[in-house]
């Protein structure tokens, strides 16, 4: 009990101590008003007041010993050390301490603030995470668009070289079958004169292969107007390949 006593002792000597710095023109010999004053002070600056002057489980601790707790650096330790000490001079100085009403008032308005404060805190900090999450989605579709108009650019690009190996492929059997046609035509003794059953035969096995080939790019064309990729620009831009 005797090191209990001694350390509050040291605690209220330290504080009392800090406030002559500041010329307070009312002495204070109470700790449970020390704990009043302390109680108004926002949540960091009571955490290094108690720490700097041993009201706690330790004793007072040096700059450096409650930067490192507190998670700041010295020098910052100092200033809000400083910021809370001018709180609790002003209220010194203009209110009697003494009168524990007046005090506890004091201290309710002042938790009130800081809830309001931490509502603002809580609120403005909401308005950022959804105005991050629009800026988030409004990207994301952006990208998607991008993806999906790159989508199609290569769909139409192969759709176009696929009707171009398609015409060019008809035009091939076009010239076959004219071939085949000028050497069916000729007459009998021409045919007897200039035998052409090799060329014919020939050109015969050719325009078969290239029928097959057509018959296999056509339906690889239809098979890709049937399952366009998504995208906005898709239907103008199929409709339009499939039109040629």
């Amino acid at each position: 009990m005797d090191g209990q006593d001694d350390a509050m002792k040291s605690a209220m000597e330290l504080f009392a101590a800090r406030l002559a710095k500041r010329d307070v023109e009312r002495p204070i010999t109470d700790h449970r008003t020390i704990e009043r004053l302390i109680a108004m002070l926002e949540p960091h600056e009571q955490q290094v007041v108690r720490l700097r002057i041993g009201l706690g489980p330790s004793p007072a601790l040096t700059l450096a010993a409650t930067a490192k707790i507190v998670g700041v650096s010295p020098s910052r330790i100092g200033q809000i050390e400083d910021k809370a000490f001018r709180r609790i001079r002003w209220v010194c100085n203009n209110i009697d301490i003494h009168d524990r009403s007046a005090l506890d008032a004091l201290i309710a308005r002042r938790h009130d603030e800081a809830a309001e404060a931490e509502r603002i805190r809580k609120r403005d900090a909401l308005r950022k995470a959804l105005d991050q999450e629009r800026k988030r989605k409004a990207k994301q579709d952006r990208d998607e668009v991008r993806r999906a108009k790159a989508r199609d650019s290569a769909w139409n690009r192969k759709l176009r070289m696929a009707q171009a190996e398609l015409d060019r492929m008809k035009s091939d059997a076009q010239f076959f079958a004219e071939q085949i046609a000028q050497i069916e035509q000729r007459a009998n003794w021409l045919r007897a004169i200039l035998p052409r059953d090799r060329q014919l035969a020939a050109l015969r096995e050719q325009a078969d292969e290239i029928r097959d080939a057509i018959a296999s790019a056509e339906a690889s064309i239809s098979n890709m107007l049937a399952s366009p990729p998504d995208g906005p620009q898709l239907g103008k831009e199929a409709s339009t390949n499939d039109g040629h």
